[in-house]
């Protein structure tokens, strides 16, 4: 039975490849001694790295040297290294990194490419919000049409009273102008990014999303965190107007869950839809509903009396 990869490269008669690893292994216990495991397993892998090794060693030593930095991948000053060398070594570094950091030095929650930066200190992509303004009277210095991160949002001193949640960016562009009201430019389930935005719970809020399982799950969702979001064009008449530009969705890429946050029209509709109660897999895009039939929809949408 082999040992480790080294020893297999030995066997094979690719001594040149042995002779490589053994310097480069070498290189690596001298500076990380707890790499061995790592080396045993992965040999390979360094082989596949040997001209880019010095500088991934260069790399764990920097993160060993800063730990929850909080700065950007772009601000990381280290010799022969520029952002993509890390971007496109996410996977090996956080093997590495791994290995090498202490754990009060890892998120362990983080996981994956898409989350190395908050898994090791680093500041992150910050998440954003793109919204319109649909009455000029709120405009902001002139401005309609803006995007900015999430935490900035959270602080936008807005005196419109209603807000408009619509998941297509060709329908928030098209939005009709409606008085003391903006749109918000959704994000399929990244919509828990409006959670923690305190002043959407005193507005009158409503979601159009799709009619179909997800536009439901979605509007289900967000209703954990405002309650008092109401649907919009996420009805039977709408539905069945529209008849002739349904579409079907991917047997496997439906949402067949229970839904427990939807009113009683809502969850109708919604588990009619789930059941193909009436054709199979049916679902109606948003952008496909008639701009007039959105208009007067959107007209009707008034501020509720309560608030």
């Amino acid at each position: 039975m082999l040992a480790s990869d080294a020893d297999a490269l030995r066997l094979n008669g690719r001594q040149p490849d042995a002779r490589r690893f053994d310097q480069l292994a070498g290189l690596t216990l001298a500076q990380f001694p707890v790499l061995r495991d790592w080396l045993a397993r992965r040999a390979l892998v360094l082989l596949e790295q040997t001209a880019a090794w010095e500088r991934v060693l260069a790399c764990v030593h920097w993160f060993v040297a800063h730990p929850h930095s909080q700065r950007y991948l772009r601000q990381l000053d280290i010799v022969g290294v520029d952002t993509k060398f890390i971007e496109t070594r996410k996977a090996l570094l956080t093997e590495l990194l791994d290995s090498v950091l202490p754990p009060n030095a890892v998120v362990a929650g983080a996981l994956g490419a898409r989350q190395f930066e908050q898994r090791y200190g680093l500041l992150a992509k910050p998440a954003t919000v793109r919204f319109r303004i649909l009455d000029p009277a709120f405009a902001i210095d002139g401005l309609t049409d803006l995007s900015v991160p999430v935490a900035q949002f959270a602080h936008l001193a807005t005196g419109v009273e209603r807000v408009f949640v619509t998941e297509n960016e060709t329908n928030g562009l098209a939005f009709p102008e409606a008085s003391s009201a903006l749109v918000i430019f959704g994000g399929g389930y990244g919509i828990e990014r409006l959670a923690d935005i305190g002043w959407l719970r005193e507005r009158a809020v409503f979601y159009w999303g799709d009619i179909d399982t997800h536009g439901f799950a979605i509007l289900d969702r967000l209703r954990a965190n405002l309650p008092q979001v109401r649907s919009l064009l996420m009805d039977a008449p709408t539905l069945h107007t529209h008849r002739h530009l349904w579409g079907q969705a991917d047997a496997d890429k439906r949402f067949l869950g229970q839904l427990q946050r939807l009113s009683g029209e809502e969850g109708a509709l919604y588990y009619a839809l789930r059941d193909d109660a009436f054709a199979p897999r049916v679902g109606l895009e948003q952008e496909r509903i008639a701009y007039g039939w959105v208009c007067e929809a959107v007209s009707r949408k008034k501020k509720p009396r309560y608030r």
